[in-house]
């Protein structure tokens, strides 16, 4: 809706965003534009407001249906994403479209950083922490609460590292 408009009693802006239930919805913080929305169709949908017309990215990886999504506080190419499986899920908008090995293929999607794969239920709720990046907890049904932090390694590129081109 439009509240700057007399006639906003109509949305103004209309998208067919998913092909089940839309269960949550994320802002990002760095860009007044985009969202991400989960849903029930298992997947997590980028969006720019200017456009709804196009999706910017589906991400594929999950198994069961989405009911939460959340965008990094502290780096807006992060986000975040789980559902009624026991995984939750980090993504890298910045890693999309990437060339993978067979191998790192075989582990999902470019742009999925990371799966936390400790919980034994359905996870309930999670949230990012505001101060300290890449720090997170989440709770599935069982109750208990993990607070947890990837592994530098994952989320840092390797600066030693040494290109298989730069071999020839």
């Amino acid at each position: 809706w439009n509240i700057r408009s007399s006639h906003y009693t109509k949305s103004s802006h209309v998208a067919d965003a998913h092909s089940a239930e839309v269960n949550c919805l994320s802002f990002n913080l760095f860009s007044e534009y985009i969202r991400a929305t989960g849903s029930a169709d298992k997947t997590v949908a980028l969006w720019d407001l200017r456009n709804l017309m196009l999706k910017l990215h589906i991400f594929e990886s999950h198994k069961n249906e989405i009911f939460q999504v959340q965008s990094s506080h502290h780096n807006e190419t992060i986000l975040a994403s789980s559902g009624t499986g026991r995984r939750l899920r980090v993504w890298d908008l910045s890693k999309i479209g990437e060339e993978q090995t067979n191998d790192n293929a075989e582990d999902g999607p470019s742009e999925l950083l990371f799966i936390h794969d400790w919980h034994r239920g359905k996870i309930s709720d999670f949230s990012r922490n505001p101060t300290e990046p890449w720090i997170t907890s989440s709770v599935p049904e069982d109750n208990i609460v993990q607070g947890w932090q990837m592994a530098e390694n994952i989320y840092t590129e390797d600066e030693n590292e040494v290109n298989s081109v730069d071999l020839e």
